[in-house]
């Protein structure tokens, strides 16, 4: 089968059926975003190949947990950067908490990288949700911070003492502001 002329959800809807093929596919489109969440990693102590299994898995869940239905909310490329940006920073923290303590000389040992990602992550990630605070209003900014720490409409409806209706639209406001202004993002 061609699966050059199908929509990334008609490879979602044929990957949770099972199709290898279908999420192949799903990987080489999405190859180029997996890598460059990879490479914003300065130094990791695990290799490219243990990174890219790593991305895939988390883009095979992202495919097996995306809501289809809410595509115009969230597109599944953002979805999925997020999915695999959050698996490699797991994956980073698994290898420098799991790395064995042998007797070196501490002149040898070069604590800079770890400390160096960990700053370069936190300052991405700063600078992200400073541009965003920037584009949207208050209430959208509260929504989009508890958005992006995982809580659901419900939870955030209780957290800020609204309705989910409320929640629900300023959710939609904030994605649309986000869409339109995705280009002030592309440099981070």
């Amino acid at each position: 089968m061609d699966f050059t002329s199908i929509d990334p959800n008609s490879l979602i809807e044929m990957v949770r059926a099972g199709d290898d093929a279908a999420f192949s596919r799903l990987v080489s489109l999405y190859t180029p975003m997996m890598n460059k969440v990879i490479s914003g990693f300065v130094n990791p102590p695990f290799r490219y190949d243990e990174a890219f299994s790593e991305a895939c898995v988390a883009l095979h869940r992202a495919a097996m947990s995306y809501d289809l239905s809410r595509s115009s909310d969230v597109t599944f490329g953002l979805y999925a950067r997020i999915c695999v940006y959050r698996r490699v920073c797991d994956l980073l923290e698994k290898c420098t908490r799991h790395t064995p303590i042998v007797d070196m000389d501490v002149e040898l040992i070069s604590a800079e990288s770890n400390i160096e990602q960990r700053l370069v992550g936190r300052e991405r990630m700063s600078m992200f949700v400073e541009r965003a605070r920037g584009v949207l209003s208050e209430y959208e900014y509260s929504v989009f911070t508890l958005y992006i720490e995982g809580y659901s409409t419900a939870e955030m409806a209780e957290k800020l003492g609204r309705d989910q209706k409320s929640v629900e639209n300023a959710k939609s406001r904030m994605l649309k502001h986000l869409r339109e202004e995705n280009d002030i993002f592309s440099d981070i």
